[in-house]
């Protein structure tokens, strides 16, 4: 685990690979069509390491021209678990413009069959669930992480920030799965 002023970062060596392009995943308050909405965790799988870049600080500049530096260096096309959303941070938080061919929904197929069976969209956790789940244990979702960033500029303990950066690992894991075991064409 690597600790700076601005971030702290934790790599995980995996036992398997993404041969082509890197698979991302954002941590954010809210929703980047929103004003007032900040990343505050950047996952990101490429070749066989998970990278997880947690920001610290309560302002977002450093931070941010951080995870460009890294989304810049990234190879592409860049798979995500819903398109839209991690376009979209990109685009109007980060600047970052990315051409739509290289952005791979992996949310695609299941989006799609869902609305050929009229269902709503499914969440990751409603395709991959996690013990917690199966436990009835308590689990961080997307959802808290803005209560838990809000607590972490107020109260300053780094274990809320090592909480979401175990959630946004638990999601890049399961979408690792998805986008491995359903999509193998596309990251082989």
């Amino acid at each position: 685990m690597r600790i700076t002023r601005n971030h702290i970062q934790d790599t995980i060596e995996l036992p398997l690979s993404l041969d082509k392009g890197s698979l991302i995943d954002f941590e954010t308050t809210g929703f980047p069509w929103i004003n007032g909405c900040e990343i505050v965790t950047l996952g990101y799988f490429s070749n066989n390491d998970i990278v997880i870049t947690q920001r610290r600080t309560r302002t977002k500049h450093d931070y941010y021209v951080e995870i460009s530096k890294i989304l810049d260096s990234l190879p592409r096309p860049f798979f995500s678990y819903n398109t839209l959303f991690e376009g979209s941070v990109m685009r109007n938080l980060l600047n970052i413009s990315v051409q739509p061919d290289l952005l791979v929904d992996i949310m695609k197929p299941w989006r799609r069959k869902a609305e050929a069976k009229g269902m709503k969209w499914p969440k990751l956790d409603e395709l991959m669930s996690e013990p917690e789940d199966y436990f009835k244990d308590q689990k961080i979702c997307g959802k808290d992480i803005p209560k838990m960033w809000s607590t972490y500029l107020k109260v300053g303990t780094e274990s809320y920030l090592k909480r979401i950066m175990e959630h946004c690992l638990s999601d890049m894991l399961r979408e690792a799965i998805l986008l491995l075991r359903y999509h193998p064409s596309s990251a082989i």
